[in-house]
């Protein structure tokens, strides 16, 4: 006897998403930690620790500040009298709920009660509606590979 499983459609593209996900990969800590695990062994525990937080001071490396911080979200290149030096920013994403709209009507179809024909019944439809934002979380400014000023938000 031979089993089998049969997917409906809206499990399977489950299903594929949960691959997906799986075989990017996720941006953790330990991650980071492991790509940079020549400079994150050469650290001290409580250096470590700070980073395993998300905490990061002036006098930190490049690595350290990706280890912590991962990724930015973006870079820039900035020139001032003191000489050139790199930018980057991490940033905060939410959604911030606007309200509800009316976007039409749906249109249902059912049997009649004494079985000749169909009722036809329109119902109101509304959507809740959110606005993407996204606000500037940390600024961390490098000067030859070195953090030399970091700008967060107080929360």
């Amino acid at each position: 006897m031979k089993n089998t499983i049969t997917l409906k459609p809206a499990c399977s593209a489950a299903l594929a998403a949960l691959l997906c996900l799986g075989l990017a990969g996720c941006n953790t800590f330990e991650k980071r930690a492991g790509e940079k695990s020549e400079t994150y062994d050469a650290l001290s525990a409580s250096t470590q620790k700070r980073l395993e937080r998300g905490k990061i001071n002036v006098g930190d490396t490049q690595d350290m500040v990706y280890i912590a911080l991962g990724n930015p979200d973006e870079t820039r290149e900035v020139s001032d009298a003191d000489g050139e030096h790199q930018v980057w920013i991490y940033k905060s994403y939410w959604q911030q709920y606007e309200g509800t709209a009316w976007v039409g009507w749906r249109r249902i179809i059912v049997p009649s009660a004494n079985g000749r024909g169909y009722v036809v019944f329109h119902e109101p439809v509304a959507r809740d509606l959110y606005r993407t934002r996204v606000d500037e979380a940390i600024r961390v400014s490098f000067r030859g590979g070195v953090v030399n000023s970091v700008e967060q938000q107080k929360r």
